[in-house]
């Protein structure tokens, strides 16, 4: 049965993987500040197994997946560039090496269904303060799970049921909200749909010996 209530979502950066990703921006931080950007003038948001990670600390990812949704810079930033040019490295005390965080380059929000109101459910990264030239926001629980749809990997799979175990989804949030997705995608949607029923169906299923 579905809980009535989400568990309000709460972003923990005291991780290994979470205080990389704060030095990963704030060297993007310190080059605005020196080029006296004014506070908002760059805005990005974070979707991937990092934000997955900032929620649940399901998994560690060395991929960050993010976009910029506004640049109000006069002059121009190759935000792209800066932060690809040095990977941010750090030590993940679960498995004992050195990784590295890499900014994808390639991502983009387009790659599978979203919502048209993501933003206004996006949560901010305190450490990036309205002061502050750069301004970070953390997508959604639903709509980190509504973005994975499409490609629909194994591991997409797995955060996405890591975020409903959580109580982060209410399913039925989910199925809604990435309904009114899909409905505007410009790829296919038959496979983000089935994908969608399919993994509802699974974690809805009960589990052995259990009562339906």
């Amino acid at each position: 049965m579905d809980r009535l209530n989400a568990t309000p979502p709460h972003l923990n950066t005291q991780s290994d993987l979470g205080q990389a990703l704060i030095s990963m921006f704030k060297s993007v931080e310190a080059e605005m500040v020196q080029e006296q950007a004014g506070p908002g003038a760059l805005k990005i948001i974070i979707f991937g197994g990092c934000a997955v990670h900032l929620y649940t600390h399901h998994r560690v990812s060395v991929d960050v997946d993010a976009e910029c949704y506004e640049n109000s810079l006069a002059e121009p930033f190759d935000l792209q560039a800066l932060l690809a040019e040095v990977p941010q490295a750090f030590f993940d005390a679960q498995s004992g090496r050195m990784l590295e965080l890499h900014y994808d380059l390639h991502y983009t929000t387009t790659f599978g269904p979203i919502h048209e109101d993501y933003l206004e459910r996006s949560l901010p990264l305190a450490e990036f303060p309205e002061t502050s030239p750069l301004h970070i926001r953390i997508a959604a629980p639903v709509d980190i799970a509504i973005s994975k749809l499409a490609r629909a990997s194994e591991q997409d799979l797995s955060d996405i049921h890591a975020l409903l175990r959580s109580g982060l989804i209410l399913t039925t949030d989910l199925r809604r909200l990435a309904l009114e997705a899909i409905d505007v995608y410009v790829g296919s949607k038959e496979p983000p749909t089935t994908v969608l029923t399919n993994l509802l169906q699974d974690f809805l299923e009960p589990e052995d010996g259990e009562a339906s």
